[in-house]
């Protein structure tokens, strides 16, 4: 035992810099320029990322924010007769972030990001992704119409990067309605109890905020627009109240469903 102990005291200080230096070799991966190599590990960086340690940029954007957002859900229930019935929608961000700001050290927060992070990787395109894809396909354009030789060399190798720029767009996509849908299983377990869950539907509810020339107005009263997705098969997750530090409190869904009611 003591020789265990000696081992890993001794291994510890190797073991934490080799997993800093990886967070930070991933980290700049991430935020990089796209470029031949993040291309290539695509798939790693963004499944490191993605959705706990994804960056927001929007305090340093000459943009600021202009909406809000909401993610929403709807479960589809499975009653004791064989049928099905459909809920209304559930509004699940809000409650984090009211539970954040009664307990700034809770799970709350971590929670709310991963959520509102997937929706951001579904309705978020990258603009470096777009600026590339249009070049390449400018690329493509200029050597299909050079007739051969050279050209057609660098007509493939544009193809092969335009698709590699495809397949990371769609894994980011993939991931963000993975996440999602777990998020959306979890609440509907909370609300209406386990193995009662046949599918979950979930909303992007996006808030854009009156311009500043109409600045006296409330938010309320900005243009309100829905995104909806198709139904998807419920993912069993751990339970929601799990995850809190003090199964005493309130789970968030349940807080969700009051507020609903209310």
């Amino acid at each position: 035992m003591r020789r265990l102990l000696r081992v890993l005291s001794t291994s510890a200080p190797a073991l934490l810099a080799a997993a800093l230096c990886f967070h930070f070799a991933m980290t700049l991966g991430y935020l990089t320029p796209q470029n031949p190599l993040q291309l290539r590990f695509a798939r790693l960086i963004s499944g490191y990322m993605n959705p706990f340690f994804e960056q927001n940029w929007h305090l340093f954007a000459p943009d600021p924010i202009t909406d809000t957002r909401l993610v929403m859900v709807a479960c589809r229930l499975r009653e004791p007769d064989g049928s099905t019935t459909e809920t209304g929608w559930t509004d699940i961000t809000t409650p984090y972030w009211e539970s954040h700001l009664e307990n700034r050290l809770g799970p709350a927060t971590r929670l709310g990001r991963s959520v509102t992070g997937a929706a951001r990787m579904i309705y978020t395109v990258d603009p470096t992704s777009l600026q590339m894809a249009k070049k390449l396909d400018q690329q493509r354009t200029r050597a299909q119409a050079g007739g051969g030789g050279a050209e057609a060399s660098d007509a493939q190798v544009a193809d092969m990067l335009r698709d590699e720029v495809k397949k990371e767009q769609e894994a980011v996509v993939q991931l963000g309605k993975s996440v999602l849908e777990r998020a959306g299983s979890a609440h509907c377990d909370s609300l209406y109890g386990p193995s009662r869950t046949a599918a979950v539907r979930m909303r992007l509810a996006v808030l854009k905020f009156p311009r500043f020339s109409r600045r006296d107005l409330p938010d309320s009263k900005g243009e309100l627009t829905y995104y909806d997705f198709d139904w998807a098969p419920h993912r069993p997750v751990a339970p929601l109240d799990a995850t809190t530090e003090d199964r005493r409190e309130t789970p968030v869904a349940l807080q969700a469903a009051a507020a609903e009611e209310r």
